[in-house]
This record gives structure tokens, C-alpha cells and sequence, in this order.
């Protein structure tokens, strides 16, 4: 079982790219997934979205992931390993949660699983007013992932550049893609995040 971390700022369209990307595995590379939705609060809001797609969800509920429910995380990624066994583990963090985090606790247990990757979606919209108010937390989202995407490029125009620039010197040489999930996914997006090698 291949695990993919899911994290990004809300609102950076963390749904909208998993979808597309459960969607590749499923239809294209004739595979399994199996999707982790993790919300803050009592009902989560995706779950209805997720569930009519057809893809199974397991919403984890009561607060942060980072913090609060990793050892639930752990439990939930045991229990579909065990019973659905699926070839890839898609798990979509809140937005509140740092991935390089999460991915620690993760790998603290090799045994369940082949791979992880940690990917953060960013909003190319809404990265220097975000980065301005709450740059302690945007900026840990980035600088532990394996993989970064840019999206909503549509909304950002000429200022995609600066975006890109300011991220690179958070990352350095971690992949950077560019993006809008109103349309279909290029195909060097789907390579890079399914390159676990």
C-alpha cells in the first residue's frame, strides 16, 4: 500500500485534485484507492462529495490530525490496510495541519505501507495575503513536502511567477507544479505525484 499526504491551506482545492487523482488511479492505472477525509469539527464537509464519486471514505473527526487524533490516523490507516488492502492510501488532511508532521508519525510505521509522499496544495490565488497573516503555518505546509502544486493559477494571472520564486526559496529543490483543477490535471502532475521512487 502506497500512502499519499494531501495538505494545503483551506480553500487551496485539496479536494478537487484528490478527486483527479483517485480518478487516474482508479480509471487509468486500473488500481485501488482508498481515501482518509480528515475534518475539524463534528460533520465533515467533503465526505458528500467524496461518497458520490464512488470512492470509500473514512472521516476522522474531534480536531487536528497533527495533534490531536494522530494515533486514531494510525489506527484508520492499519484498519484499510487490513481490510481493503487498497493499492494506494489517499489521505486528505485538514486544512489547519502541517504534512511534514503527519508524515513523521506516518513513517514511525514502516511495516504499513510500500511508499509516502507528502504533497501540498498551495492556492497560487491567495499565497502572499495567506503568507502575510499566517506565515508561520503556510510556510510549515510547504517546506516539508515532497512535492508542491501550485493551484488555482487561473486566479493568480502574472503574479504566479512571484509565487513560484517565494516558494522555491522555501523548498529549494522540491518539485514545483503549476495548476488549475478547474481543468483536467496534466500528465506531469499525475507522473510527479505518483513517482514514489
Amino acid at each position: 500500500m502506497r500512502i499519499l499526504l494531501f495538505g494545503g491551506f483551506l480553500g487551496s482545492g485539496k479536494t478537487s485534485i484528490i478527486l483527479q487523482m483517485a480518478r487516474q488511479i482508479t480509471e487509468i492505472r486500473q488500481e485501488t484507492v482508498a481515501i482518509i477525509e480528515n475534518e475539524i469539527g463534528e460533520v465533515g464537509i467533503d465526505d458528500q462529495l467524496f461518497a458520490g464519486s464512488g470512492i470509500q471514505v473514512r472521516p476522522l473527526f474531534g480536531g487536528c490530525v497533527c495533534c490531536q487524533i494522530t494515533s486514531d490516523l494510525v489506527t484508520a490507516v492499519n484498519e484499510i490496510r487490513d481490510t481493503i488492502n487498497p493499492d494506494w492510501l489517499v489521505i486528505e488532511m485538514t486544512g489547519l495541519a502541517v504534512p511534514g508532521n503527519v508524515a513523521k508519525v506516518i513513517r514511525k510505521y514502516e511495516t504499513i505501507y510500500t511508499a509516502c509522499k507528502t504533497v501540498t496544495i498551495v492556492d497560487g490565488g491567495r499565497w502572499f495575503e495567506l503568507k502575510e497573516m499566517l506565515e508561520p503555518l503556510v510556510v510549515s505546509q510547504v517546506e516539508a513536502s515532497d512535492v508542491v502544486i501550485i493551484n488555482k493559477t487561473d486566479l493568480a494571472g502574472a503574479e504566479i511567477h512571484k509565487t513560484v520564486d517565494d516558494i522555491r526559496e522555501i523548498v529549494g529543490q522540491v518539485p514545483i507544479l503549476i495548476t488549475s483543477a478547474t481543468e483536467t490535471l496534466s500528465l506531469a502532475v499525475f507522473e510527479e505525484v505518483f513517482n514514489l521512487g
